[in-house]
Formats: C-alpha cells, structure tokens, sequence
C-alpha cells in the first residue's frame, strides 16, 4: 500500500519490480486489495493501472476501529496497560 503514496498509479509489473515478487504475485495481491476497495483501478488497453481508494482505505478503517472498540475497549487496554506499568515500577 505505501507504494501507492502520494496518488501514484501503478501497474503490476511495476508493482512486482518494485517489491522484487513475481508478477503473478504482484497481480493477485492488487487483485485481493482492489476487491477489499484498498485500490481503484483503470484499464488502459492490456494495461491496467492501480492506485488507493481513499474512500475505501478510509471505509476499513473505520470498520477496524469499531471493530477493536467492541473487541478491546479503551478502558481495557488502559486498565491493562496501568496494572503492566506499576509492576515494573
């Protein structure tokens, strides 16, 4: 995903060259990504072009942080974290 920075749009061999992965690898984790919404994509003739899904990116995280709110309640985690830091002390 940090590939994608700054708006830039990718094709899978530069993907795969970048990372030092196969191409074949390269084109099914942008596959598994764009159909997580993480990545947008365009064709261009054979060529197809990825980049970030602001929206998406945004959208899963979200759905995480409601997740580890119901899963590990702040209050919890500072709890734990308090009881850690006076055992040290």
């Amino acid at each position: 995903m940090l590939q994608f920075g700054g708006g830039a749009e990718l094709t899978v061999g530069e993907v795969a060259e970048r990372l030092s992965i196969a191409q074949s690898t390269a084109s099914e984790q942008l596959s598994l990504l764009r159909q997580g919404g993480l990545l947008a994509s365009r064709r261009e003739g054979k060529t197809v072009y990825y980049r970030a899904d602001p929206a998406g990116i945004t959208a899963a995280l979200a759905e995480l942080q409601d997740h580890l709110t119901t899963c590990c309640p702040p209050s919890m985690t500072e709890n734990h974290l308090s009881e850690n830091t006076s055992a040290l002390q």
